[in-house]
């Protein structure tokens, strides 16, 4: 069954879920993955996007996890798809980033209110993954992929499959008792506790160490198998 429904519209998500329980009768778990963001402008000029930004990012969340409560049982499970924006800031894309933030403490309210029926939620905040929107904004100039997969850890952007398999753990009896916590998907990079590069550049030319042996240098420095 695949459906395209505007978030934004209530009724059009409601309809959508009364299908569902019409169809399926019983809802066992809720991936809230819909999404925009705002153009890159300064904030000073969005009060035309934030709107729209926060009925799809924030509203239609909280309207798709009502309308499948209704058809949870014990066990259910509802998995907000986030982003690392929620606390640290893109400029400019301060409407995405607030929607986000939003995003957080609504997972954790539903987890103090639903733990006590068994209903769980978790947050799966997502760093920079390889999609073909992202793949659009390294094209079009607008980031720099080579930049930000210094800025990374783990020196690469993540993979969809990254993301499906956090996901696929958290709705999973494995997760059982995880409840209104969020998951970095991230490689690292919202661990990283200053603005240098967790890669080292051509120029840093960093000491060689190992795992085992440890570093001579205070760069940070990529371990390669």
């Amino acid at each position: 069954m695949a459906k395209s429904v505007d978030l934004a519209v209530e009724s059009d998500v409601v309809a959508l879920f009364e299908e569902i329980r019409g169809r399926f009768g019983r809802i066992e778990v809720l991936v809230n993955c819909a999404a925009i963001a705002d153009t890159f402008v300064r904030g000073i000029e969005i009060p035309q996007q934030i709107e729209r930004v926060l009925d799809v990012n924030l509203t239609g969340t909280f309207t798709c996890a009502r309308e499948a409560i209704k058809s949870m049982d014990a066990g259910g499970v509802i998995l907000n798809l986030g982003s690392i924006n929620s606390f640290l800031p893109f400029v400019p894309r301060h409407a995405y980033g607030a929607s986000r933030a939003g995003m957080n403490i609504l997972t954790r309210c539903m987890a103090a209110e639903l733990g006590s029926v068994g209903i769980r939620t978790a947050t799966v905040a997502l760093g920079y993954i390889r999609t073909p929107d992202i793949a659009q904004l390294v094209e079009s100039g607008c980031i720099d992929s080579v930049a930000i997969k210094r800025r990374i850890p783990m020196g690469r952007m993540g993979e969809p499959e990254d993301v499906a398999e956090a996901v696929f753990f958290l709705a999973s009896p494995d997760a059982s008792y995880v409840n209104g916590s969020t998951l970095y998907v991230d490689g690292g990079l919202t661990s990283l506790a200053d603005a240098r590069n967790a890669q080292p550049t051509d120029q840093e030319n960093p000491t060689e160490c190992s795992p085992a042996t440890g570093c001579g240098s205070s760069k940070p420095t990529r371990f390669e198998d």
